[in-house]
């Protein structure tokens, strides 16, 4: 059977058009959408390219086919250009066919957005840019090098790994003016979003360079090996490991394979990898073995290891259009029931704006499928979002508030959903918050184990509108709470009654309070201590910087 490759490319688009049109968006989707809402040259998790996306899809269709748009195109294009990067031959045009239909992780990006969706289609670029450069370094070759490099960046930032790899396969290209000039290029066409990342203080870097991390643990390593093998097949998996090669450009991409394996191994010793990180190699393993699986003897292998994973793939498309299976997994179906589900607690909500603690991705959902206003706010320990760089949290002072989340707090009536999700709300008359409030703390650099320290804090309003302190319909009132860790850990918290309820900050001004801090007992030596608002059943508020103090006899 003969499979030509521009057939092939009007299947796989309208394939994926019509799984985009029928799919409802996923948590992380919806995110994307909010992106969209207002372009700019950077976003709190990721870089603009894929906010544009939608930006252009949803302006011609605003439903799920209009988010997903774009990325669908990219995708059946960069499949396309793929069959550039081998050489033309009948059987193994077939072959990569096959594999695409095969290949669990490529038929999800095809049409779920990510920004793996674009940074594949300038990955499949940068491949044939860097094949030309190695036949012969012209300018075209210098140009797609350096379009590519920066077009993969403004899609997502392991574009760097894709040019790390390559170096490394082929040291000799820095030795090259050209490819430097290709690299200087890159860099020159990336610095309006590193401007804005240093406009915005490095929130994205900072956040996937420190925020992701935890101590080392084995769950995440085991966590990423089991959800590789699945998602790429056995199939596939182990051909760049077993593979011979016969020139530079398959040495690129082998060691593109086999670098980005390693990296996400090691990466999973300090932070959960998400199953789609690894798309790079997806590519490159096709590529490799296209020309693996050509040979006669190895027919009946890729009959076993490969087309199987066809049927499984149908089977996952069928499951996102339709719930043919009853999956419930940890309370929330991530496919289907969420127009339902925005239904619902529209029904509740009315016109008010709705708060879904600092779940980013169900606010957008909601704000998706309702039409009106869903908003998150992080408690900053960890990780912000969009959410706190646009602001979102001023503009719900004062204002009546829908108070949504998954367990029942003091206050709330539950809400069984028509996506078998149980929420449990809160009507707020006077919503307040305290996560933007900047909050100092006068504590001592040295204490004893057990003594009563005092306490000064200065709490600064930056709001447009007074600052209250007010119970305002919660079950407790504003309080300052404390956490006490030494190496990380944790070992006391507590509850400091410090703000009375007729307290009030105007716009742009400061006040001083004083507590009495009892400590507990504690050991000897180095500990940290970090102060906040806590106003339940709002998610702590961290407001001060953990101070270091030491504990002596």
């Amino acid at each position: 059977m003969k499979i030509r490759p521009l057939h092939f490319f009007i299947f796989w688009l309208v394939l994926n058009l019509v799984q985009a049109a029928f799919t409802e968006l996923t948590s992380d989707e919806a995110y994307y959408w909010f992106y969209s809402r207002s372009l700019e040259w950077g976003y709190y998790d990721h870089p603009p390219f894929i906010a544009l996306m939608v930006r252009l899809g949803y302006a011609l269709f605003p439903n799920e086919l209009g988010v997903r748009l774009v990325n669908v195109i990219l995708n059946a294009l960069s499949v396309l250009l793929l069959f550039k990067l081998v050489p033309r031959e009948p059987r193994r045009d077939t072959l990569l066919c096959l594999m695409v239909l095969s290949l669990p992780l490529l038929n999800y990006l095809a049409f779920i957005i990510f920004p793996d969706g674009p940074l594949l289609f300038f990955f499949v670029l940068f491949l044939l840019g860097y094949k030309r450069f190695l036949e012969k370094e012209d300018l075209p070759a210098v140009l797609l090098l350096g379009f590519s490099t920066a077009l993969m960046m403004y899609s997502k930032y392991h574009g760097v790994l894709v040019v790390g790899f390559t170096v490394l396969s082929h040291l000799r290209l820095l030795r090259s003016p050209r490819f430097w000039l290709s690299m200087v290029l890159a860099l020159v066409l990336f610095l309006p979003h590193l401007a804005w990342q240093y406009a915005h203080q490095f929130p994205t870097f900072q956040f996937h360079l420190k925020g992701r991390t935890t101590a080392f643990t084995t769950r995440y390593l085991l966590e990423y090996v089991s959800q590789q093998l699945p998602a790429i097949g056995p199939g596939l998996l182990f051909i760049p490991f077993v593979y011979r090669t016969r020139e530079r450009f398959e040495r690129a991409l082998q060691l593109i394979c086999l670098g980005t394996f390693g990296f996400f191994l090691f990466t999973a010793l300090k932070a959960f990898v998400h199953f789609h990180w690894t798309s790079i190699a997806l590519f490159p393993l096709l590529l490799l073995a296209a020309r693996f699986y050509e040979e006669e003897k190895r027919r009946k292998l890729f009959h076993f290891l490969v087309l199987p994973l066809a049927f499984a793939v149908v089977v996952l498309r069928l499951y996102l259009m339709f719930r043919i299976f009853p999956v419930n997994h940890l309370n929330v179906d991530y496919y289907h029931g969420r127009k339902l589900w925005a239904e619902d607690i529209e029904r509740v909500a009315g016109d008010r704006p709705v708060l879904f603690g600092d779940n980013f991705r169900e606010s957008s959902l909601y704000s998706f499928y309702s039409g009106h206003t869903g908003v998150a706010l992080q408690s900053g320990e960890r990780r912000q979002s969009q959410y706190e760089l646009w602001n979102y949290e001023d503009g719900l002072q004062g204002r009546e508030v829908v108070l949504i989340q998954d367990r029942p707090f003091a206050g709330s009536t539950e809400l069984r959903t028509r996506m078998d999700k149980t929420v449990h709300y809160f009507i707020a008359p006077a919503f307040s918050s305290y996560y933007d409030i900047p909050v100092e703390v006068v504590f001592p650099p040295s204490v004893k184990s057990g003594d009563t320290v005092p306490v000064a804090v200065k709490v600064s309003n930056p709001r447009t509108t007074a600052l209250r302190f007010e119970r305002a319909g919660f079950p407790r009132a504003p309080a300052l709470f404390y956490v006490i860790r030494k190496d990380g850990q944790e070992v006391h918290r507590g509850t400091l009654e410090v703000f009375p309820e007729d307290a009030v900050i105007p716009p742009g001004g400061q006040r001083e309070f004083t507590a009495s801090l009892q400590l507990p007992a504690l050991e000897e030596g180095a500990h940290t201590v970090g102060f906040g608002v806590r106003y339940e059943p709002l998610l702590d508020a961290y407001n001060a910087k953990a101070r270091e103090f030491r504990v002596g006899r």
